[in-house]
């Protein structure tokens, strides 16, 4: 069962849509009707990502500023993020547990979001807070499991966050098959199959997009190969909320989710507190008490 949305939800949409609506030149009048299908949606206890994605495939089509309106920000943090891969990769290389820093980081990375109509952070700003602690950290139980895997799938999310997704991807010793899935079509700025190639993933793993118009992977909707990859593989790397949000509750062991906590309904879902990065699984009790 995905996460199910809560009367917040419409406030963060609001304030998304607001500037969403405002970076594709549209006006007042398509405001309205976007956020109000949204609303539609989420009295029927649609699931956030779901619920607003009839209202993105709209505004891609009505935008004056082409199809894909955070394109600009997509390439400038992930130009940034790729100028400082190589420094990077050399200062995790010589600490005593490089995976999980890097796993660690790349949490911290899904800094890097405009769904919830926050400004994004400052480079500087990001490069400060990659090295900060987890408020829950699994990273060594998904390390564990991973080594004894055959095949490994990441959910991506945003781009930028695709950079530090790469480094792990580079420079973990787990030499199974490895999978990339990407969003199919621009939504906010999480990745398509060409922000993953920008940032280098496709040098690391195979590059494969979720084919639904949803930011967010939502298991019963896939299909094809997309499908197929998702149900062979022997563990899930789920990135950012809206990923979470339609995993949540399903009760997979495969799936460690890496997300920083930016609502009080994923706060209050999960048990974690506002501004905490987290790098867990979400099983057998519904998603809450991360620990497990």
């Amino acid at each position: 069962m995905a996460l199910s949305p809560d009367i917040e939800c419409f406030s963060c949409f609001q304030k998304g849509f607001s500037d969403f609506v405002n970076k594709a030149g549209l006006s007042v009048a398509d405001y309205r009707e976007l956020i109000g299908i949204v609303e539609s949606n989420l009295k029927l206890k649609i699931t956030p990502p779901l619920a607003g994605s009839e209202s993105w495939a709209l505004l891609r089509e009505r935008s004056f500023t082409g199809n894909d309106i955070f394109l600009s920000e997509k390439k400038h943090f992930t130009r940034e993020m790729l100028l400082q891969y190589h420094e990077l990769k050399r200062i995790l290389l010589q600490t005593d547990a490089p995976e999980s820093m890097a796993l660690s980081a790349g949490t911290w990375c899904n800094l890097v979001d405009v769904g919830q109509g926050v400004p994004l952070p400052e480079v500087e700003e990001l490069e400060k807070a990659l090295s900060s602690p987890l408020s829950v950290d699994q990273t060594s139980e998904f390390l564990a499991s991973l080594h004894k895997a055959d095949s490994l799938l990441v959910l991506g999310d945003n781009a930028g966050e695709t950079v530090i997704d790469k480094l792990f991807l580079d420079l973990t010793s787990f030499r199974g098959k490895k999978y990339y899935m990407t969003r199919e079509y621009p939504v906010m700025n999480d990745a398509t199959i060409k922000d993953a190639e920008m940032a280098g993933l496709h040098e690391v793993a195979d590059l494969i997009s979720s084919g639904i118009d949803v930011p967010g992977v939502i298991p019963d909707m896939l299909s094809g190969k997309a499908r197929d990859i998702y149900e062979s593989a022997d563990i899930i790397l789920a990135k950012g909320q809206g990923n979470l949000e339609g995993l949540f509750g399903l009760n997979d062991p495969r799936v460690y989710h890496s997300f920083v906590v930016k609502c009080p309904v994923v706060s209050r879902a999960t048990g974690i507190a506002m501004g905490g990065g987290i790098f867990s699984r979400f099983i057998n009790t519904g998603g809450k008490n991360a620990n497990l």
